[in-house]
């Protein structure tokens, strides 16, 4: 059934930059053809090559209540018979921004956008035009989305860029420190209170506490990136859980319940920077699109069901022992990093994740298609699916002996 996905790939090469609208679908972190998606269901991907897979990649972290969940699927095809988009406010706007305002106090206005990426570059825009300041801090495990300033030194990306970029170590608040003692034209910290895009790194219990002290010592504003951690693990963000007040927020996925909907929001001076209140420009045609804000205003509806996370997070706990249970056995070089439902391989040989990723692959399980990216658990995700897993994650890593 490989020769399916192949063909389909050089079919795609044609007509389409590498064949994927986003790199790491290519699966060259991997090896191989990609997958190519027929429909999906649930905790379940349906491949065109005719085989079915538990999905752990979940839109890259998007899907918290797994694929086509009815209730949501119901009214977004309502929300369509109303039209797609109007360029114009709806109260459904308002309805979705108190949500958010409630669940994320430190959200006191926000402002809608389609993605993560630009929910990044506008906070940013927004911490710059609020300090008057022009250089920001970043760290180099975090992804940010592909705005020219967070891939500053990059290929196509304007070489002085980097000069108004510092790209620190996570886990380094020393660094930090020394930066904003010496520079005192930055104008913000932006960071992932949980690093989701290098194997899933966590912070140190003093790491943000710190980025919170010294941005307030030197000026600075303080921008948490929870497009990844935002409504994960509470109904609400990592900020929530580790006690931390950042300046600005921006949210994604989740969000969005499977629709292109983000947002970036924070205290209600620097919100008043933005245009049309302010001289900060910002804007979208598709911002608040009607039906993404319906599907995502459901998704929280659900998410906010009594004891939702507790039972998501009780799953993903007794998962984790048998996945525990299997690396200790394995005699392989690998760990099992998690926090909630959210989960990461991390071998000490790059190269045998490619091996266990195909041997889970021909088990039928999905994995995020490189060893940099981090797993997720979703609702829709049974028991048999995870015992399923955890038998066929014991079968994968004794292969690599």
């Amino acid at each position: 059934m490989a020769e399916i996905n192949e063909r389909l790939f050089r079919e795609a090469k044609k007509y389409i930059a590498g064949g994927v609208n986003s790199p790491v679908r290519s699966f060259k972190a991997v090896g191989g053809a990609p997958v190519f998606v027929k429909k999906a269901s649930g905790s379940k991907i349906f491949g065109e090559d005719g085989k079915t897979y538990i999905d752990y990649c979940l839109s890259w972290g998007a899907l918290l209540l797994g694929h086509a969940h009815r209730d949501v699927s119901l009214e977004v095809k309502k929300a369509v018979e109303k039209g797609t988009s109007y360029g114009a406010p709806t109260k459904i706007e308002t309805e979705f921004a108190r949500r958010i305002t409630k669940a994320v106090p430190s959200m006191e206005r926000i402002r809608l956008v389609s993605s993560g990426t630009e929910a990044a570059m506008s906070a940013v825009r927004a911490a710059r035009g609020y300090s008057k300041k022009n250089k920001l801090i970043k760290f180099k495990e975090c992804y940010h989305g592909h705005g020219d300033y967070f891939l500053a030194g990059k290929r196509g990306v304007p070489e002085n860029l980097s000069r108004d970029v510092l790209n620190l170590d996570y886990n380094k608040l020393e660094q930090v420190e020394l930066a904003l003692s010496e520079d005192r034209d930055i104008a913000c910290v932006i960071v992932e209170p949980i690093a989701a895009n290098s194997g899933l790194l966590l912070p140190q219990k003093s790491f943000l506490e710190g980025l919170r002290k010294l941005t307030l010592r030197y000026k600075a504003l303080l921008v948490f990136d929870e497009v990844i951690t935002g409504f994960r693990f509470c109904f609400g963000a990592a900020q929530n859980v580790f006690g931390i007040i950042p300046d600005l927020t921006c949210l994604g996925k989740i969000i969005g319940g499977g629709f292109p909907l983000a947002c970036f929001g924070g205290k209600d001076e620097i919100m008043r920077c933005l245009a049309p209140e302010g001289n900060v420009y910002q804007a979208g045609t598709l911002s608040g699109n009607p039906v993404a804000v319906r599907a995502g205003l459901k998704t929280l509806e659900l998410l906010k069901t009594p004891g939702f996370y507790k039972k998501l997070n009780d799953k993903s706990e007794l998962f984790y022992r048998r996945l525990d249970k299997a690396v200790e056995t394995s005699g392989v070089g690998v760990c099992l990093n998690r926090f909630g439902p959210m989960f990461n391989f991390c071998f000490r040989d790059k190269l045998k994740f490619k091996k266990f990723f195909h041997q889970l692959l021909s088990c039928g399980v999905y994995l995020s298609p490189s060893a940099d990216e981090v797993c997720f658990i979703s609702s829709a995700h049974s028991d048999k699916d995870l015992n399923d897993t955890a038998n066929a994650v014991t079968y994968a890593l004794s292969r690599l002996n």
